[in-house]
């Protein structure tokens, strides 16, 4: 073997070798660093885990509005009434369960949950009876109203958002459709089809 291939073997082995290094450093480092997330996470939840009972602010308690709704059928088939009358709990986008703790501490958390499901089967129940108003009773003024009121709230239901761009589409309202993509513009905001689906209708696409 010449001298050339010779030295060229042992770069290429250097070089390797080298390579392998980089990459056990570089898993080390990113080890460490992720080693270092979870000891930090886990430490502000063993704090967390520790607050004491604390009264849950009032401002968080959610009152349905039922007089800003249309008129609720007598039947009630999708049962808003009976979810409205429900404690409900209406928590900002993005509001996690630690930050929940480090405020009103552990033996709150059961009493949030329930009263937060609650709030949700109340969007829900609107969302149906709009829904309804749109395929059954071609209502499309009154279902709007429902989920102009379910978007306001900031909810990050898809098909509160889906619904409403269908009416503000078929009407040509482009303005609508800005508002309705400005909700969705919150940091916290974590569906991205949303997003897309409604840009497809400013554009003039037809929504999926």
């Amino acid at each position: 073997m010449s001298t050339f291939h010779t030295v060229l073997n042992i770069f290429l082995i250097l070089l390797s070798a080298g390579a392998i290094l980089f990459i056990i450093i570089r898993y080390g480092q990113n080890t460490k660093k992720q080693d270092d997330i979870n000891r930090r996470f886990l430490e502000e939840e063993e704090a967390a885990n520790a607050v004491r009972k604390k009264e849950i602010d009032p401002s968080l308690y959610y009152t349905a509005d039922l007089d800003a709704l249309p008129s609720i059928p007598e039947n009630d088939p999708h049962q808003v009434m009976r979810c409205a009358k429900r404690t409900m709990i209406h928590l900002p986008l993005g509001t996690t369960n630690l930050k929940l703790k480090k405020m009103y501490g552990l033996a709150q958390m059961d009493k949030i949950a329930h009263y937060e499901e609650n709030f949700n089967e109340y969007l829900k129940a609107l969302i149906k009876w709009a829904a309804s108003l749109m395929e059954e009773e071609k209502n499309d003024t009154d279902a709007l109203s429902i989920l102009e009121t379910v978007v306001g709230l900031g909810c990050e239901f898809r098909n509160a958002y889906k619904l409403a761009a269908d009416i503000y589409a078929a009407r040509g309202d482009k303005s609508g459709l800005n508002n309705l993509y400005g909700r969705t513009r919150d940091n916290h905001f974590t569906d991205p089809h949303i997003r897309k689906q409604i840009l497809d209708y400013i554009d003039g696409k037809e929504m999926s």
